[in-house]
């Protein structure tokens, strides 16, 4: 069946009903958590009943968004191995690097994700601004933000910032940052994070808000060392699955239905998520400078509305996974959460406001001289 490819190691082969065998022609040598490039091609040999054990090997696997693929089915010849099914490119999960591409560039995400998504919190900014000026003598002249999304972090950047500049590899999710905001020292381009058009030693502070687990971490921190200048600093930052809703004094049965709600949609989480299950420890880790630190206990209370959790669900990958697959259920989901927020506030009005509580880990770290 489809192989599970660990770093350096080759890939294996594990038996379904139907004995089912994958082997997997790579373009590259490193493939993370059943993860293949779109590019790359898998010739399946299959001995017994092609679709039925194409079909068990899709639902066996864990912690895939399988409603990101598209199922294509070119036939096949017979072998002495068994049939040959297909050459099957757009049916591989793609890897890191277009990922980000794939879970969020739809135009209906997009701005699904401009209107509900909320920019990083007072606390969190504060810890960023604070670092700079601890770190930081000179002026800072280009500020980097890398996975960018439809820039709720990048225009808090360019409150404080000369110039600054928002790079997403997802055009749709450019497009409505830049339909968002028009300030003169703000740009956004498309580009992957792990091939940023800029010079050696170029960039005075590059961010990454709720992002860098969706990229190829080596290549990105290789990216990181080589366009930050010299004194340069990194923030990096997520928001974790410590959350919780406030309103009176029903605030512990609201927490309780988002995470009950919360949980149902994760089960379309893609495994990537690890490394914000994890407090970005690897990702820390990964960056390669000796001055650094990681703060994973900073908190923030976000003033929303009932109608503004619902679409934070909305906006989710893994909702959007869950919707592909199974529409029906995933917009009955969001109603019946909706409905049931409203009961527990004795209230009418979706527009009801209500405190999102949140909790972030922030990386930050300057470069040596």
């Amino acid at each position: 069946m489809c192989s599970r490819t660990n770093r350096g190691k080759s890939p294996k082969s594990r038996s379904l009903p139907g004995v089912f065998k994958a082997n997997h022609f790579l373009h590259r040598e490193k493939v993370e958590n059943w993860t293949l490039q779109a590019r790359d091609a898998v010739i399946v040999l299959v001995l017994g009943d092609p679709p039925k054990d194409i079909t068990q090997c899709l639902s066996s696997v864990d912690s895939i968004p399988w409603a990101e693929l598209r199922r294509i089915w070119n036939g096949g010849s017979s072998s002495s191995e068994g049939a040959v099914v297909g050459a099957w490119r757009n049916l591989v999960v793609p890897g890191p690097s277009s990922m980000a591409t794939q879970l969020f560039e739809g135009k209906g995400h997009a701005a699904v994700y401009q209107k509900y998504r909320f920019a990083p919190g007072e606390e969190l900014q504060q810890i960023i601004l604070s670092y700079l000026k601890e770190k930081r003598t000179n002026p800072i002249e280009l500020v980097v933000d890398v996975g960018c999304g439809s820039g709720q972090g990048t225009r808090f950047l360019a409150e404080h910032f000369k110039k600054v500049v928002g790079a997403d590899i997802s055009e749709a999710q450019i497009q409505e940052a830049r339909d968002a905001s028009s300030r003169p020292n703000l740009s956004y381009l498309v580009c992957p994070a792990e091939e940023l058009p800029f010079e050696d030693g170029s960039v005075d502070l590059l961010t990454s808000f709720t992002a860098v687990h969706w990229f190829d971490i080596e290549k990105f921190m290789k990216e990181v060392n080589r366009v930050v200048k010299p004194r340069g600093c990194v923030a990096i930052s997520t928001y974790t699955v410590d959350m919780s809703l406030h309103y009176g004094n029903c605030s512990e049965k609201l927490t309780q239905i988002f995470k009950e709600t919360r949980d149902l949609i994760f089960k379309y989480s893609h495994s990537r998520v690890k490394h914000v299950l994890e407090d970005y420890k690897e990702i820390f880790e990964a960056l390669p400078f000796q001055d650094k630190k990681r703060i994973t206990d900073i908190f923030d209370k976000i003033p929303m509305t009932v109608a503004g959790v619902v679409g934070y669900f909305e906006s989710v990958s893994p909702f959007q996974a869950y919707m592909k697959n199974e529409p029906e259920a995933a917009k009955t989901l969001l109603q019946e959460t909706e409905k049931r927020f409203l009961d527990a506030m004795g209230v009418s009005s979706r527009e009801t406001p209500l405190e999102f509580w949140v909790r972030h880990v922030c990386i930050l770290g300057c470069k040596g001289p």
